[in-house]
């Protein structure tokens, strides 16, 4: 008897190897301390998402603040240019990696400010700019990033400013050939709709998953963001077919797919927290699994 697609997506998901990586970074040379805001820009080698960001912060402040850009064209120098802004988070704990999805198409610039401290200083994690990095393998270079003014006091919104030479501020980059995106009101009685992308996988299987924490699963040195709890088990399972609706399938030849999940109409279900993400599947893949999604994140409202 074969073994079911759901019970094999399963087990993927509990010894993951995924297309999942953290971008090369110089390493760690002084510690910028002012009002203005650093960081680094580079092209897009391939179409890849951002998964997770994270500021190095050896002044030990504690908090920590990302912003990240998307242009069709390099940032010029000062006085720079203002626009383009697609993800911005203030004030969380350096300790962690701050969760997201952004993603990005092949030639796009990516810019990114990152610092801890807050609206009176900040602290940049200074090293060495036109460093040789890579995207899931791919090389590209991290070039300086900046701009004259702290991004907390103006939300990001200032113009920013690139030059190919000049130390970088550093971000730890989580980046992902997958990404997966949710939309709706998260309400009892209505739909959640998913948007699935992994243009590397493209006319291959998917599966998804949904559990009520975000692990981590370890997988080797990385982790996956689902916890193997009861709501796993079933939403991998089909057994809730008119609940977990499109949570197994194939990628079109574009390597996007569509999914829905349905929250029942019970109102005591408010406040409950669902993490949602999804693999691809290839049987010469290590584990089988070709990608992995970031962890898409709602709460029943």
């Amino acid at each position: 008897m074969k073994t079911p697609l759901s019970v094999i997506a399963l087990a993927a998901l509990a010894s993951l190897a995924c297309t999942q990586s953290v971008m090369p970074l110089p390493a760690f040379s002084s510690t910028y301390t002012y009002h203005f805001t650093r960081g680094f820009y580079f092209q897009a080698p391939i179409d890849f998402t951002i998964s997770g960001l994270q500021v190095p912060d050896e002044a030990n402040n504690g908090i920590q603040n990302v912003a990240v850009y998307s242009r069709t064209v390099a940032p010029p120098y000062i006085p720079g240019t203002a626009g383009g802004l697609v993800f911005f988070k203030t004030n969380e704990p350096s300790s962690i990696v701050i969760p997201c999805a952004i993603p990005f198409k092949k030639g796009e610039f990516v810019c990114i400010l990152g610092a801890c401290g807050n609206v009176n200083t900040l602290y940049n994690s200074y090293g060495s700019g036109a460093f040789a990095s890579s995207v899931l393998g791919n090389p590209t270079t991290l070039y300086r990033l900046g701009m004259q003014s702290n991004f907390l006091v103006n939300q990001g919104t200032d113009p920013i400013w690139g030059t190919p030479s000049g130390s970088i501020g550093r971000v730890l980059v989580h980046v992902s050939s997958a990404s997966l995106v949710g939309s709706g009101t998260g309400a009892p009685g209505t739909a959640l709709d998913f948007v699935l992308r992994s243009v590397a996988d493209a006319g291959r299987p998917y599966q998804m998953g949904s559990s009520l924490g975000n692990g981590p699963i370890p997988i080797g040195t990385r982790s996956l963001g689902l916890s193997l709890d009861d709501l796993l088990v079933l939403s991998v399972s089909g057994r809730a077919p008119g609940v977990f609706q499109g949570y197994a399938g194939t990628l079109d030849a574009q390597g996007d797919g569509k999914a829905k999940l349905l929250i029942p109409s019970i109102p005591a279900l408010k406040g409950i927290r669902i993490h949602t993400a999804f693999v691809t599947l290839l049987a010469t893949a290590p584990s089988g699994v070709s990608s992995i999604s970031n962890s898409f994140l709602f709460t029943i409202a």
